[in-house]
């Protein structure tokens, strides 16, 4: 009877300790899923960002004083509009100035104006500034806005 008894209990033994190997195993299987489904969304989440997120032109700029620009883009609601490259040559300053907007949903086509800064090294002077994501030269607004390229200033 008692050696019964012995095997019985260790039969449950070795039961408990095979639940136990079991539920471990899960509890791994499941944290490893749970971090391979946040890294699949921080990397997708950083891919489209980086889709999203593209130059944009530069339509005017304005001089606040020897080597601080202003200029003006245009782009969607809400959108984070930043310089993001400020090349200086001697005869030249090429600005990028980058933009992310994302719309759920339909939007309109309606563009908003925004305004970024930029600090050089060097005084400009009479250096040209160039739009850095088409290459072209950006017109110097004379007058704040609204009426940026206005004979007189209001």
């Amino acid at each position: 009877m008692q050696l019964l008894r012995l095997a019985t209990v260790d039969a449950r033994d070795r039961r408990a300790a095979r639940l136990v190997a079991v539920t471990t195993a899960r509890r791994h299987r499941r944290l490893l899923f749970v971090a391979a489904a946040v890294l699949f969304v921080v990397a997708f989440g950083l891919v489209g960002y980086r889709i999203l997120d593209r130059p944009v032109w530069i339509y005017y700029y304005r001089v606040v004083d020897d080597r601080t620009l202003v200029l003006g883009t245009v782009n969607g609601p809400g959108a984070n509009v930043r310089v993001t490259s400020v090349v200086e040559a001697a005869t030249s300053v090429t600005i990028t100035v980058s933009g992310f907007f994302f719309a759920l949903g339909p939007s309109t086509d309606e563009g908003y104006a925004y305004e970024s800064s930029a600090t050089l090294i060097d005084p400009l002077g009479n250096r040209a500034v160039i739009d850095g994501s088409s290459g072209l030269p950006v017109r110097r607004a004379t007058c704040p806005p609204p009426s940026y390229f206005a004979p007189v200033c209001p």
